[in-house]
């Protein structure tokens, strides 16, 4: 059975964007949404303002309370390299699994009465994710995704996207849309609502915006994950080995398959980098690791 329905994929071709609902399996979402109170508050702690210190940064501005990976939740990292996920990044870029990297992965929470930022105008991301302009042929192009981590609806903030159909005579370099100029644009959006465990999946190219929540007492939780050809140095958003020295992250490569740890920038195995020395190198930095898959070629170098 195809990762993504050919409805889905067709959407995605001509739209560039596509809602999977219910892609992610129920269990590995009730394990993400578990670790949620550790990192916010609850619908139900935000509006009783039961901690106000930890509330002011959703009411001024949410997107400064971001945690990325690695996180200290091994239910929340594997969600981010999950085989679904890279099953459907391989589709959906037309790539080898040895061709492919997460570049981003972080999660969110926004809130009723949240921050006025919450309210955004119709932008293309590709602004801050690569340092040329988008090109959609496979070893080019990104997939960014949004996973549901609570049900999202009109009303609690689900994102508003707009067909590349109907936004093909906005100029390139015109990242964000003003209200006045672009109305027409704005009355193409569509509300891409979904269950929790639904998977946004959209490109860098695709005019989409966040809304304030209408929901009253209302909170929802998403994690992004970006996906990108390995050799594309302009396409980026974070650098992983700056949190090389992270408990969370030697934790999590404890647990870490070959698959998943070739997503996130490991050499795959018979890359050249691999040699008898940088092997026995890896395992005395990971004694956690088992490094068999990468074995046999470096025993060959």
């Amino acid at each position: 059975m195809a990762v993504i329905p050919p409805e889905q994929r067709e959407q995605w071709e001509r739209d560039g964007w596509s809602l999977l609902e219910g892609f992610l399996p129920a269990e590995t979402v009730a394990a993400a949404q578990a670790a949620l109170p550790a990192l916010f508050p609850t619908a139900e702690e935000f509006a009783a303002d039961a901690d106000p210190v930890r509330n002011a940064p959703f009411r001024d501005d949410s997107h400064r309370v971001m945690p990325r990976f690695p996180f200290e939740s091994d239910a929340l990292n594997q969600l981010v390299v999950h085989d679904r996920v890279l099953d459907l990044a391989e589709a959906l870029l037309a790539l080898p699994g040895a061709d492919l990297r997460m570049y981003q992965a972080m999660v969110s929470a926004k809130y009723s009465g949240g921050a006025p930022s919450d309210e955004q105008l119709l932008h293309a991301d590709f602004g801050n994710h690569t340092l040329v302009v988008p090109r959609h042929e496979p070893g080019y192009q990104q997939l960014e995704m949004f996973f549901y981590l609570s049900e999202v609806t009109p009303e609690t903030g689900a994102t508003r996207l707009v067909s590349l159909q109907r936004t093909g005579g906005v100029p390139v370099e015109r990242t964000y849309l003003s209200v006045e100029d672009y109305h027409g644009v704005y009355a193409q959006e569509v509300a891409a609502s979904g269950p929790a465990g639904s998977v946004l999946a959209y490109r860098p190219d695709v005019y989409h915006r966040g809304v304030r929540m209408t929901a009253p007492g209302a909170a929802r939780f998403m994690l992004h994950v970006s996906y990108k050809p390995a050799a594309s140095d302009w396409l980026n958003s974070f650098g992983l080995p700056d949190a090389g020295e992270d408990l969370a992250w030697y934790r999590f490569v404890g647990t870490a398959s070959e698959r998943q740890l070739t997503a996130l920038g490991f050499p795959a195995p018979g890359h050249r980098y691999w040699t008898p020395e940088t092997l026995s190198g890896v395992a005395a930095r990971y004694p956690m690791l088992d490094l068999s898959p990468w074995r046999p070629a470096a025993a060959r170098s």
